[in-house]
This record gives structure tokens, sequence and C-alpha cells, in this order.
């Protein structure tokens, strides 16, 4: 299904039709193409970019350089921030950037639908983040609660909206009598359901708890209370591990080496300093209570599932998208879920 081994140009032309942005010839000249890559130091260099941002949920990354964990193991790693992730996929998909982590539904819905050579190697986020959230006053208990009613949605055919319409799908209703209203992430969603322009909205436990907080209670639950899908995953590209795999397995081992070290509540004051390295607005009181809030999604399957996928998830995920009509096809998981790599990079440590 897949082609294999695609050039620069073949990534280009992948890019495009996904109505993804391509980097600037600044941003691909910066971080390199291919194996021969390597710093003035001798190292490999490697470039991952976030989903969005600097935030703290990007801490395993930013652990991994600062802690010297990539240069431990010969890597010069680098870590960039992204807009959101349809230039994080650009990154990948024109070979500007390496690796990044994003939504397992956003990467599996573009790799069945537009034949993207991505491949999935770790699963560091065990839960999702997302809660379905409303006024506890107007409480929506389920989705069923929003057959003809409008709900706030991130982004217009995003990740969320997505699940929005797994939901309805499994419930047995026309996703289509679910009207969506992009109401961003943050606490102004509660302002549109005060209006009564949405009956509730999609957000995360930091938002709710800012909500909470102010004075404005919120009924939520987790999206993986009703239709359970891998969350975020790092992804790279075909033609990384196909070239490339013992550095694909050096950068986990360096993730996951990060990842433990962000887990342990002891090292939370140097792991907040090295954050805000990256991003000097959040307050380390701030940048604490979403790294308390941000762990328990790492640690949701145990703390020795740490970063483990699980295939018969990514398969349960992609029936569900067939049925809900999302993808047209099935992909060949068995090309994408690389989830031996994880004991492949712990051998390493």
């Amino acid at each position: 299904m897949h082609q294999h081994s695609l050039s620069r140009r073949g990534f280009l032309t992948a890019a495009t039709g996904l109505g993804i942005a391509i980097p600037s010839a600044s941003l691909l000249a910066s971080c390199g193409d291919g194996a021969g890559s390597s710093s003035a130091s001798g190292s490999i260099a490697r470039t991952y970019q976030t989903a969005f941002g600097y935030n703290v949920g990007n801490a395993p990354e930013m652990v991994a350089r600062e802690a010297g964990f990539f240069a431990d193991l010969g890597l010069n790693g680098q870590v960039i921030s992204s807009t959101g992730t349809p230039q994080a996929m650009s990154g990948l998909l024109s070979g500007g950037t390496h690796y990044s982590r994003f939504q397992s539904i956003s990467a599996l819905i573009t790799i069945a639908n537009e034949d993207a050579p991505f491949v999935a190697f770790g699963t560091p986020v065990q839960r999702s983040a997302f809660e379905m959230q409303s006024m506890a006053e107007a409480p929506v208990k389920g989705i069923e609660d929003l057959e003809g009613q409008a709900v706030g949605v991130v982004s217009a055919g995003g990740t969320t909206d997505q699940l929005v319409d797994l939901m309805a799908v499994k419930a047995g209703i026309d996703p289509k009598s679910i009207e969506r209203k992009v109401t961003g992430l943050g606490t102004a969603a509660y302002q549109f359901a005060k209006k009564g322009e949405v009956a509730a909205w999609i957000g995360s436990a930091a938002e709710r708890e800012a909500l909470e907080a102010a004075g404005s209670p919120v009924k939520a639950w987790n999206f993986d209370d009703v239709m359970p899908v891998p969350a975020d995953s790092y992804i790279s590209t075909l033609e990384e591990v196909e070239k490339n795999r013992d550095v694909m397995v050096k950068m986990l081992a360096g993730f996951y080496q990060g990842l433990e070290y962000v887990c342990d509540e002891s090292n939370d004051e140097q792991t907040i300093e090295w954050v805000r390295k990256y991003n000097r607005e959040i307050t380390p009181e701030d940048a604490q209570k979403q790294l308390d809030l941000v762990r328990p999604l790492y640690l949701a399957a145990g703390e020795d599932q740490l970063m483990v996928m699980r295939p018969e998830s990514w398969e349960s995920m992609q029936e569900a998208l067939l049925e809900a009509g999302l993808i047209t096809k099935a992909a060949d998981l068995s090309k994408v879920v690389l989830a031996d790599m994880l004991d492949e990079a712990k051998d390493l440590l």
C-alpha cells in the first residue's frame, strides 16, 4: 500500500496532497536530511518537532536533550516547536524534521486516506488528555445528550472533531446531528456555553481546574471512558526506519529516559527549570500544576507499561474509523505500528 523509500520530491508531493504547509527553506537547511547529517562533534543530528509550542507535555523530549540522554547515545537531538499537528506532519513529509509526537488517530487517518508514509514507534501518553466539559448547572452526561446540539471543538476537522464522530457512531447517533463550533483550547470555551452557543466543549484537565478555581464549576468526563484510542505516539517515516533504524532506536531510548525522569517527582524542580529554557512565559508554579496533571497520563497503564504500544488498540481504532467513515480503506498496521522498537531501545540503557 505504501511506497517505500520515497524521495524528497515524493515527500513534498505528498505534503501538497495533504494540504500541509511546507516548512521554510531555513528550517529545512538547519535540520539536515539524511543518515549523513552530523554535528561538528561527530554526533548524529536529528530534529524532533513538537505538535504545538513548548508546553509542559513536551517535557520528556526537552529533558532528553537537556539532561544529555541524547548526547550519551551519540545523538545531537534538537527540539523545535510547531504551530500545530499539520506543521509537524509537514516537517516529517518534507524531510525537514525526523520525529514528532501527535495524536495516533490523526496519524492513522492520514496514513489510510492519503498514503502518508508515517510510522509510530512509541506511545508515551497512555490516556487521553481530552475531556467533554459542560457547565455544572447544565451537564452533558454522555454523547447522547449532544444529539441536535452544538459542541465546541479545538479545530475544524481536527482530532477532537474526529473523536466526536467516533463516539457518536458508537452510540448509534448520526454524527451530522451534532453541530461543531470551533472554541479552541482554553477557558474561553466556557463563555460559548454560558451564552448558549454550545451545550458542551472539549478541553483538558488544566482548563477545567482553572475554571473551577475561578468559581465556574464544570461537569467533565474523559474520552477514554467512552471511546478509548491510543493517545500521543512518536511518529516518523518509512524512509527513516528503512535507512536509519539504529538511529530511531537510539532516539527512542533517549525519549524513554526523558520520560522516566519526568515521571519521578523528585526531579520536578530540575524538569521545570529545563522546560522554562524553552518556554519562559510559563511560571514555575504553573509548570508544576501542569506537570502534576500530565504525569498521570504517562503512568495511566502502570509504571511497568511506560511508553508501551498496543497494536490491538490500533486495530480497534482502525475498525472504529472505518465504521464511522473517517477512513476509506484499512492501512497495513504491521508496517505502521513498530511496537517492538521499545525493547530494542531499552536494551541500549
